[in-house]
């Protein structure tokens, strides 16, 4: 296992695990304006963008609303692949992309702990899941204590802010692929 200690601060995870997830998979090139999952709708899959860029939207009041775009290292839907509740934000290439596809079955049998013995696989993505999890709140405590301290506004939370602390829970950067 690795040592916390040494790891990047960012989460960043390379090498062997990269690879397992990258053979676990089956690369896909995508078109302009492709979606990879659309809010409120179950995925049994993850996508680790290898090429390209994703767009991050949620409908706010009926609109939907961009709220963050992510790159090449990113992987994309792991909560929803994960525990197959629907997907809380969507995601659609901003151009030309491409994907490593891994289905739930997949990485589900590559995280089983005889797949994974010697791995830092399942460690990895853990550190990466409470990192973003421990960004998420502390992102929401800062929302909520300006949305409790601004006088025009008091006690009203913006639902931007809210929808993009969401939103940065769905697409994790992560990955430092091989150049």
């Amino acid at each position: 296992m690795s040592d916390p200690e040494s790891e990047p601060e960012s989460g960043v995870f390379l090498g062997p695990e990269v690879e397992a997830l990258l053979q676990a998979g089956q690369a896909r090139d995508l078109p302009a304006r492709a979606l990879l999952c659309q809010e409120g709708k179950a995925i049994d899959r993850l996508f680790l963008l290898t090429i390209g860029q994703v767009e991050i939207a949620k409908s706010i009041a009926g609109k939907p609303r961009a709220l963050a775009t992510t790159g090449p290292g990113s992987v994309l839907c792991l909560m929803a692949a994960l525990d197959g509740n629907p997907c809380a934000v969507s995601m659609h290439t901003l151009g030309e992309a491409t994907v490593v596809e891994i289905t739930r079955s997949s990485l589900l049998a590559l995280l089983a702990p005889a797949q994974a013995s010697g791995s830092n696989l399942v460690h990895d993505l853990t550190l990466v899941a409470i990192r973003r999890l421990r960004g998420a709140t502390d992102e929401l405590a800062q929302t909520l204590f300006r949305a409790l301290r601004s006088s025009p506004r008091a006690g009203r939370i913006d639902p931007d802010s809210l929808a993009r602390i969401q939103a940065g829970n769905h697409a994790w950067p992560c990955v430092r692929l091989a150049a």
